[in-house]
């Protein structure tokens, strides 16, 4: 005897529901505005923290002081565990991760691109795959730009050994930001993912990821129409924090300023006389 499926109306979120599964994508909808906007400056982002690698490239050839801090900050940019002096040689180049998975994750769900797929399966763990690597990733970056002021302040406070302050500080401190977000994702391990009609400004056919069945019971999502404009304004303010950061950088560093250089022009006949 067949094991029977779960009745439709048990499923939550829009799984089984025929209004979504005959859903048609359209190009011409609010979160597919929202969706291409990033393709006006995020390119220029991606090149300007390629250059800023390729310096770092250079600082560690040339055995740079300035290393651990140049390093901290690529880290934080390029999201890639390892350390100091090994990074060029371990680099997983996983460039703007968090960008990548916040982009799958509210940008394209919300878009509509994947709503009659959804509908049409069961709520699973596969799709817990891109919300636990999400959040996994946004709490991995918080610790970044704390570990990058300190550095700093090493610099300026500790100017004779602060190449060997900020490298042990880094070492310490990679294993700590990427571990720590475990504790705090770790209900997560049981949990299935499923997805659910986005309300507020969100028309009919964007959907958000959603889960049940957490370790312990945990839910730590929030409810109500405002939860829907935040996640509408999210994105954007993810995206300023991945393109202020590098563009200042770039754009106030002095090594990555043309040098100028002076020639000196001799007048040999006043030099012999």
């Amino acid at each position: 005897m067949s094991v029977p499926s779960p009745s439709p109306t048990l499923l939550p979120g829009i799984h089984r529901n025929e209004s979504y599964i005959n859903f048609e994508f359209s190009f011409f909808t609010l979160s597919m505005i929202l969706l291409l906007i990033p393709i006006f400056y995020m390119p220029v982002t991606i090149i300007i923290i390629l250059r800023i690698f390729v310096k770092l490239l250079y600082a560690v050839k040339d055995k740079n002081v300035n290393v651990p801090l140049f390093s901290a900050i690529c880290i934080s940019q390029f999201m890639v565990s390892c350390d100091s002096r090994e990074s060029i040689q371990q680099t997983d180049f996983q460039c703007l991760l968090f960008f990548i998975c916040d982009f799958f994750f509210v940008r394209l769900m919300t878009s509509g691109v994947f709503t009659s797929w959804c509908a049409s399966v069961f709520p699973n763990r596969y799709l817990m795959i891109l919300y636990v690597t999400t959040y996994y990733v946004n709490y991995a970056n918080m610790l970044f730009p704390f570990l990058v002021s300190t550095m700093r302040l090493i610099l300026f406070a500790y100017p004779q050994n602060q190449a060997e302050i900020n490298r042990t500080l880094l070492r310490v401190a990679l294993p700590i930001i990427f571990i720590y977000p475990f504790f705090n994702i770790f209900f997560l391990i049981t949990a299935e993912a499923h997805c659910s009609q986005a309300w507020g400004p969100f028309p009919f056919g964007s959907i958000v990821l959603g889960f049940q069945g957490s370790l312990f019971g945990i839910t730590a999502q929030l409810g109500g129409d405002w939860t829907y404009y935040a996640i509408l304004l999210r994105p954007f303010g993810n995206d300023l924090d991945t393109c202020v950061s590098p563009w200042v950088f770039y754009l106030t560093h002095p090594i990555f300023r043309r040098k100028k250089i002076t020639v000196r022009v001799v007048d040999q006949d006043n030099i012999d006389s």
